[in-house]
């Protein structure tokens, strides 16, 4: 026997659409949800499900629903920034802010916080410049009107969109200001000398990069190789580097885990890989630093895994072993020890 709800379904009460997509058929079959007689499948847009929930009287799990499509349209539109494809992610990124400020009316809440970063990133990535500071600042309201509850990490993510945001405008000296506060809350929030905190100094790094001051960008992307070395070697290669290689106080469990994805491990290759080239040109192709840049971003690409990190871990490998002066010998030997953990890399 049809339930009520089966039986509007069908009388075509409440919108619906029927697909036979192969790719729809496949995650329904991976969900265990077989075909129907017809061979496709119904599907039901949202608004359709909340209205069933609240015929039925069970208004109590709305807003349950509302929050899963809310967090499923923040991860897709995050998803695709990742990949660059900014033009997808924007519409997804503003229906999640029409979605957030509808499920916490009436009054404004700190929980839109992120869904505005979330769209002043999507513009940003597209260069729409006054949009994108109309989010930070509506994030910026939420922040100050909800200072106890606002996080270290929550002022480090404004403060980093703006750095970015303040850079592509070519205003340098608040890009440096924005990207120094990024530094601080991220260092309350993890240390100095942690891996989440070196992306500021990074774009420190890059601002003194843009306005031709080569001496104090080399002093901040330093930073971030002996940050990054000192985690990987012990992460990826499990050994501590010799007091003589190892430049900061912080120790990283030998074996331990990193606090970044695989999306993010290869963004950081991408950061290191951009050093390397700053110290090849300001300092030589046989700079031990330089050789340090290829060697962490090999031992990152070796905790990613997959054919094409390992080819790129590879050449990476031999490029810091090309890099090295003999002389240097443990940096000659923990190259060699990261050109056989790429290569056996799955």
């Amino acid at each position: 026997m049809l339930s009520p709800t089966d039986q509007d379904l069908r009388a075509g009460r409440y919108p619906k659409t029927n697909t036979s997509h192969p790719g729809v058929l496949a995650t329904c079959a991976a969900l265990g949800a077989p075909p129907e007689t017809g061979g496709g499948v119904t599907l039901l847009p949202s608004e359709t499900v909340e209205a069933c929930l609240t015929d039925r009287r069970r208004a109590e799990l709305v807003q349950p629903f509302r929050l899963v499509l809310l967090k499923l349209s923040s991860q897709e539109s995050a998803r695709l920034m990742a990949t660059g494809d900014y033009d997808a992610a924007l519409p997804i990124a503003l229906d999640a802010v029409r979605q957030g400020q509808d499920l916490f009316k009436p009054s404004p809440a700190l929980q839109l916080f992120p869904l505005y970063l979330l769209a002043a990133q999507a513009n940003l990535g597209l260069k729409r410049a006054k949009p994108c500071e109309d989010f930070l600042g509506l994030a910026s309201w939420l922040a100050l009107k909800d200072t106890e509850s606002t996080t270290n990490v929550m002022r480090s993510q404004l403060a980093r969109l703006f750095g970015q945001l303040r850079a592509v405008q070519g205003e340098h000296h608040e890009a440096l200001k924005s990207f120094a506060e990024d530094v601080y809350h991220c260092s309350m929030e993890y240390g100095p000398e942690d891996v989440r905190t070196s992306l500021g100094y990074y774009n420190l790094s890059k601002v003194f990069q843009g306005v031709g001051d080569i001496e104090r960008s080399l002093s901040c992307n330093i930073a971030v190789v002996d940050i990054w070395m000192e985690a990987m070697v012990s992460t990826v290669l499990c050994t501590a580097l010799s007091t003589g290689l190892k430049k900061v106080k912080k120790s990283s469990p030998v074996g331990g885990q990193l606090p970044l994805g695989r999306s993010q491990l290869l963004e950081v290759v991408d950061m290191l890989e951009d050093i390397r080239s700053l110290r090849v040109e300001a300092l030589g192709p046989r700079h031990p630093s330089v050789g340090d840049c290829a060697l962490v971003a090999s031992l990152a690409l070796a905790r990613v895994g997959g054919a094409g990190a390992r080819a790129r871990g590879e050449a990476l490998a031999a490029a810091a072993l090309a890099a090295y002066p003999e002389e240097e010998e443990e940096r000659v030997h923990l190259a060699r020890e990261a050109l056989a953990r790429v290569t056996a890399a799955e």
